[in-house]
């Protein structure tokens, strides 16, 4: 019965949404832009709340026009980011072996260690040499360890995991310690702390002699992760990467003038945060965000070689992206790894960008105004 409800309510939302959209002429609509016309936004369509999961809004904007937003509950980043929690990088496998194996819809993740910084942060066995609460703490980095190998399995996207199915964990242990469990909980509270209902796993902990380095602990384990296409987890049909990941490139506001649109990386990802970085200029001008901030967008949205870009300063002229990925050999955001609602909102230029939304990442290409093609006109006659 909530799956009928969500379906009326989600066709009800469509069919207003093209209704408003009939009743203005393309032409009004092209007409309507400002010279910095965003290429994969259309203008911001109605809040009425649907309180199920997923959930859908209908917002109205100030000029009565209908925003239709869907929302799919709590995501990874977001546990991520509440509990303070940063996935370590992945550490390199120790021998002649791979850190992961995907077969179907299955991640199996080799034992890892305690590894901090490319260390062994705890050695020793239990109870003698390491405590019961350094010993949780071990399984407990050896669990993130664990989480960042299958992030790297689904392409930097945790959120195609959709159970964890098994932990091993082996604890280091002298011969009359029997407290395993307790030891290897620090694993599987921290799969829950970030997986939720998903992260409740079967187990097994087990004391042995001895442990590679003379770690503390080791886990292994094993994910279902959701596979959309022959690309693998983490990729949609196109072999398009579903996460946002360090060194992919977009388009960014500066914020310390406001007044700039332009070529950014992605540096680093930590839960829902981004840190932003502008190609060619000092570390200086780098800011951390929310990844559904609107000030970072895809590669094309303003700096397109088919399209004009417009500053409220100066006319700029064209950006060919192709030639300068290919060059940096490098690898744009695609437009479904955005989150934003809103687009460039701390620009200080002539257009009220909260009035733009993002209709499920589509590129609608729009000819440039009549004041552009003027302008191009007499810039070619001079």
């Amino acid at each position: 019965e909530q799956a009928m409800v969500a379906f009326k309510v989600s066709a009800a939302a469509l069919a207003l949404l093209l209704d408003v959209a009939l009743l203005l002429p393309s032409s009004k609509l092209v007409g309507a832009f400002s010279p910095l016309t965003p290429s994969s936004f259309l203008p911001a369509y109605p809040v009425i709340k649907a309180n199920f999961c997923p959930q859908l809004a209908l917002r109205k904007t100030s000029l009565g026009r209908v925003q239709m937003e869907i929302s799919v509950g709590e995501s990874v980043e977001d546990r991520l980011a509440k509990a303070g929690i940063t996935i370590p990088p992945t550490p390199a496998p120790a021998a002649n072996y791979v850190p992961y194996v995907i077969t179907g819809n299955l991640v199996h993740v080799s034992g890892n260690i305690p590894i901090e910084d490319g260390a062994v942060k705890y050695t020793g066995k239990v109870p003698s040499e390491k405590s019961v609460e350094d010993a949780y703490n071990s399984a407990r980095l050896c669990g993130l360890n664990v989480i960042a190998q299958v992030k790297a399995a689904c392409n930097g996207d945790l959120n195609k995991v959709t159970r964890v199915v098994k932990l091993v964990g082996f604890v280091n242990s002298e011969n009359d310690f029997t407290d395993q469990p307790k030891v290897i909980n620090g694993a599987s509270d921290v799969m829950i702390e970030v997986f939720g209902e998903a992260g409740k796993h079967a187990r097994s902990a087990l004391g042995v002699n001895t442990l590679p380095f003379g770690s503390t602990t080791e886990v292994e384990a094993i994910f279902e992760v959701e596979v959309e296409s022959a690309f693998g987890p983490g990729f949609d049909s196109k072999g398009q990467p579903t996460a946002l990941q360090p060194g992919m490139k977009v388009e960014a506001v500066d914020r310390s003038f406001k007044d700039i649109i332009t070529v950014a990386t992605v540096k680093e990802v930590k839960g829902n945060q981004v840190l932003i970085g502008f190609d060619g200029w000092g570390d200086q001008y780098d800011y951390w965000c929310s990844i559904d901030d609107g000030d970072f967008q895809p590669p094309g949205t303003c700096m397109r070689a088919s399209a004009r870009l417009s500053p409220p300063n100066a006319y700029v002229g064209y950006f060919d992206w192709a030639s300068y990925l290919e060059e940096t050999s490098s690898k744009a955001a695609p437009p479904p790894v955005f989150k934003s609602s809103t687009v460039f909102p701390s620009y200080k230029g002539d257009i009220n960008f909260e009035l733009w939304q993002r209709i499920e990442a589509q590129v609608i290409p729009m000819p440039p105004t009549p004041q552009q093609q003027e302008r191009d006109e007499n810039r070619n006659n001079k």
